[in-house]
C-alpha cells in the first residue's frame, strides 16, 4: 500500500477532523514543504486569509482542496487502497 501524504492548512473542526480519520486511515500529515505531497486541504479561514504557506503550496502548484473535496480525494484514495491519480 502506498503512503498518501498531504498537507493540511488551517484550525478548523471539520479539517482536525478529516485529518484524525486521515491519520487512522494510513494518510500522513506533512509540511507544506514535503515535494512529495499529492495535495493540501485548506480551511476556509486560511484560504481567505492568504497565509504565506498557502502561497508557497500555490506556487508549487500544489493542488489545495477545500475540506469538502478534501474528504471527497482521501476517501476515495483510501478506497483505491491509498494510490490516488492526481
Amino acid at each position: 500500500m502506498q503512503t498518501l501524504k498531504v498537507v493540511y492548512l488551517g484550525d478548523s473542526a471539520a479539517l482536525r477532523e478529516l485529518s484524525e480519520w486521515g491519520d487512522r486511515h494510513g494518510v500522513q500529515a506533512v509540511e507544506s514543504s514535503d515535494d512529495e505531497a499529492a495535495c493540501a486541504v485548506v480551511d476556509q479561514t486560511a484560504m481567505s486569509a492568504s497565509t504565506r504557506a498557502l502561497k508557497r503550496l500555490r506556487e508549487r502548484h500544489l493542488p489545495c482542496l477545500s475540506v469538502s473535496r478534501g474528504w471527497c480525494f482521501l476517501a476515495s484514495a483510501v478506497g483505491r487502497g491509498l494510490n490516488p491519480v492526481v
